[in-house]
């Protein structure tokens, strides 16, 4: 079964959080005599989304993928299609975008719930409930604070950590200040809660080209707009 395929209908739909936390097969549905959920469309070659579902659009075991990432713009889409997460779809877009892996996104939901959650599954279960009945709204700002304007290599982004103002502006509004730090050879990225750790670029996922004018860089933790 296409979890992340019925997490993102379920919300779509504006289910509650309890129907999300046992999502029901394709077929039981239609034997019930409800429509069952239509298939998402593959992403674009070129986009965003395409590298994100390059590996298959199940969960996994890997927490060191984007599965939790590709299925947070889904449940957006599916829910908003004209948001600007919609970038994520757009070959070429011209955009740079920090992209947490799930490890991150199951360090959030431990810091938000004080649970730990084992499966990729069980944490955006997790993070939903958290949310609550702003969660998809919640999601969309959070993507959109990972999304830059531009084409930006990690080179780029180390000359503006070097610069007098390291800051860069997100698609969603609020600055990411950026920190090298040498011997790690690696950059260290300053949000908006000052009360949490920063993520890192994970060097072995970072300038991870998309189509001609995209990048992504694999990020350890998950940025936070707001101070959370």
């Amino acid at each position: 079964m296409k979890v992340r395929r019925t997490v993102v209908s379920l919300l779509g739909a504006a289910v509650l959080v309890t129907a999300i936390a046992a999502p029901v097969a394709a077929a039981p549905a239609a034997q019930a005599g409800k429509a069952a959920p239509a298939p998402a469309a593959p992403a674009p070659a070129g986009s965003i989304l395409a590298l994100l579902e390059a590996d298959g659009t199940n969960f996994d075991r890997d927490w060191y993928d984007f599965d939790i990432l590709e299925a947070a713009g889904r449940t957006v889409l599916g829910a908003k299609p004209t948001s600007p997460v919609s970038a994520i779809t757009v070959p070429n877009a011209g955009i740079t975008v920090f992209a947490p892996n799930d490890r991150a996104f199951q360090l959030l939901a431990l810091s938000l719930t004080g649970k730990w959650s084992w499966t990729e599954e069980a944490v955006v279960n997790s993070l939903i409930t958290a949310l609550g009945a702003s969660a998809v709204d919640t999601i969309e700002n959070v993507l959109l604070y990972h999304v830059i304007s531009g084409k930006v290599d990690f080179a780029t982004a180390k000359s503006v950590a070097a610069s007098p103002n390291p800051a860069v502006a997100t698609v969603l509004g609020p600055t990411i200040t950026l920190r090298f730090i040498p011997w790690l050879n690696t950059l260290v990225l300053r949000d908006q809660d000052p009360n949490a750790a920063d993520p890192w670029v994970v060097n072995s996922k970072r300038d991870i080209p998309v189509g001609t004018n995209s990048m992504v860089h694999g990020i350890s933790l998950v940025l936070r707009p707001a101070d959370l």
